[in-house]
């Protein structure tokens, strides 16, 4: 990160601040400047792992990490316990595995004291954290410190295949087998997520899969990454979002049949039945020719419940015409100052704010602080900055920082932000495996490095397939803003034009691969409500083609229903 030392005075500077994006006077070259001396030009971007400084006056730039002391390891219990023995046995778990992978003793869990069996985590100093279960039947749970990674990542050897289970027993069944040395059992910490909705992981538990992140090293250079989850509707949730997270090119999935777990299926079936389920996995389906056979679910699936519903866009009128649907993208158009930033902005925010969906933000136009104080506008619904109209107070300020932080990552231009779709892509999949991003945001597309050698056109068309592929194996939403070649009409024009995507700039592409087409239309002189035109929709189940009236609040950036005061004849008057 560093590219340079940190001078003393940014340092002090950045110590005084709190969490956040800041704008400050810069002490390397304010003193020096005869004009604009107290203009705000350092940019300064704090989070809980250090400090990041740009100055866009004398270009000083750099960074350090925080400092942080080491946990404490832990001191486990020694010895053995007979009650956590004879379960561990009658769990069919192998003495060398026991001794090497459990402690045993006693807990206390809500003031009841009970034999138990630990499950050591352990970090490059040692016991990091333990997980205590109940030796008997009420499979009571509590931890020393907090589990933030895989169980058993330290014996993880680079190149090896992960074999990835669902709790730490199924990790213990597995490694009770005699498994190949190439291979890796790493069971995930907290188990399946208690809250599954439509068959997927309700996305407040996005922040419960940082140990995804946290291996990124380990699942980045592995073989290939084998999943065993629970056979039933938690366990296909998990396996679904972990896939989201860390992509379908590796992935491997098991079928233990009719059994519930790995526990139950090396009980009923011992560990050649386990072996052999592990030499018949299949890769995770991404492209290629496939049986009608290995879709009998989803088809299934669709026979009950019918297309994926998308989400609502927070606006009646607009979610007549549109649904906002992962693993889609929408290209969205209009003349410049039509409003396009700001319209998806508040489709966002909406998203945000009804479904819990993160947004990731590839903002060329936009500094993030900026951003975050229009996404703030929105939240809040009054005004940032002083003006006609009194602003938010400095409690609602803070308040909207904290809440834009937990649902929007943004990519900053200003420092070393991708210009190539290659590397936006790859950053999209970090926020995607670091914080569950659902959806992304690309704006505008004229700032995307294309390969010098390529026709526009093929790159366009090679560009739109990436995103579309992109989406799709992360089951995320893109929207993707591009400018039409056509100029905005004349302000003293009465003539009403409105683009589609085969009037932006390039490539008839943009037409052909847009999922969701649309056009943020103003009249020229304001005097008519702004409209939403719909032009392609490539399902009749996600929308439909037509327009709405919406109404724009210039004070706070916010976009609702149109009211109208008189009845609308459908005709145009001027």
């Amino acid at each position: 990160m560093l590219q340079r030392p940190a001078p003393n005075d940014i340092g002090r500077l950045a110590d005084k601040l709190s969490l956040g994006q800041h704008k400050k006077k810069c002490p390397e070259c304010h003193h020096t400047r005869s004009k604009h001396k107290h203009d705000k030009s350092l940019s300064l971007s704090i989070d809980s792992d250090g400090v990041r400084y740009h100055c866009h006056h004398c270009g000083i730039n750099g960074g350090w990490m925080y400092e942080q002391a080491p946990a404490q390891p832990l001191n486990p219990p020694k010895g053995t316990n007979r009650i956590v023995q004879e379960y561990l046995k009658s769990r069919n778990i192998d003495d060398d595995i026991i001794a090497s992978h459990t402690l045993q003793g006693t807990y206390s869990f809500n003031g009841k004291v009970l034999p138990s069996v630990g499950f050591p985590y352990f970090d490059g100093s040692g016991v990091a954290a333990i997980k205590w279960r109940s030796a008997d039947t009420t499979k009571m749970y509590s931890q020393e410190n907090v589990c933030q990674d895989f169980f058993n990542l330290h014996s993880y050897v680079k190149g090896n295949d992960i074999l990835l289970v669902e709790g730490e027993m199924d990790a213990l069944s597995w490694l009770s087998c005699e498994l190949p040395k190439d291979l890796t059992v790493m069971s995930i910490p907290n188990g399946a997520p208690a809250k599954v909705k439509d068959g997927k992981v309700d996305p407040r538990d996005d922040k419960k899969f940082q140990y995804v992140w946290r291996a990124k090293k380990e699942l980045e250079s592995a073989n290939r990454i084998i999943l065993c989850f629970d056979n039933d509707e938690a366990g296909f949730a998990l396996r679904d979002e972990i896939v989201r997270r860390i992509g379908t090119s590796k992935v491997w999935t098991m079928d233990l049949e009719d059994h519930k777990d790995t526990s139950e299926a090396l009980d009923k079936k011992g560990t050649g039945y386990l072996l052999g389920q592990l030499e018949v996995c299949d890769p995770y389906p991404t492209v290629g020719l496939y049986q009608a056979k290995e879709f009998r679910k989803d088809y299934d699936l669709l026979y009950e419940e019918g297309q994926i519903q998308g989400a609502s866009t927070g606006i009646q009128s607009l979610d007549k015409l549109i649904q906002i649907v992962p693993g889609m993208m929408s290209i969205v158009t209009g003349f410049p100052s039509s409003g396009k930033s700001d319209l998806i902005d508040q489709i966002c925010l909406n998203l945000a704010r009804s479904e819990g969906l993160k947004t990731a933000y590839c903002s060329f136009e936009k500094p993030p602080a900026l951003h975050m104080a229009q996404l703030a506008q929105k939240l809040m619904n009054q005004p940032f900055f002083e003006g006609p109209s009194p602003r938010m107070a400095m409690e609602a300020k803070d308040y909207a920082q904290e809440w834009i932080n937990d649902h929007f990552l943004f990519m900053d231009h200003t420092l070393d932000g991708p210009t190539s779709i290659d590397g936006i892509l790859d950053v999209a999949s970090a926020s995607v495996m670091q914080m569950g991003c659902r959806s992304l945001v690309i704006d505008p597309y004229n700032f995307i490095e294309l390969p010098p050698s390529d026709r526009e056109t093929d790159s366009i068309n090679k560009m739109l397939t990436k995103v579309q592929k992109w989406a799709k194996s992360h089951f995320a939403h893109v929207f993707f803003i591009a400018h039409p070649t056509k100029l905005a009409p004349d302000r003293r024009s009465e003539k009403k034009v409105v683009v589609t995507g085969h009037d932006i700039a390039g490539s008839a592409s943009w037409f052909a691969k847009a999922d969701l087409g649309y056009t943020v239309w103003r009249h020229p002189r304001d005097e008519k409500p702004p409209e939403i035109h719909v032009w392609k929709v490539r399902w009749n189940w996600i929308g439909k083609n037509g327009y709405c009236k919406l109404n724009f609040d210039p004070p706070t950036g916010r976009w609702s229903d149109h009211v109208r005061e008189i009845p609308d004849t459908g005709q145009w008057d001027w």
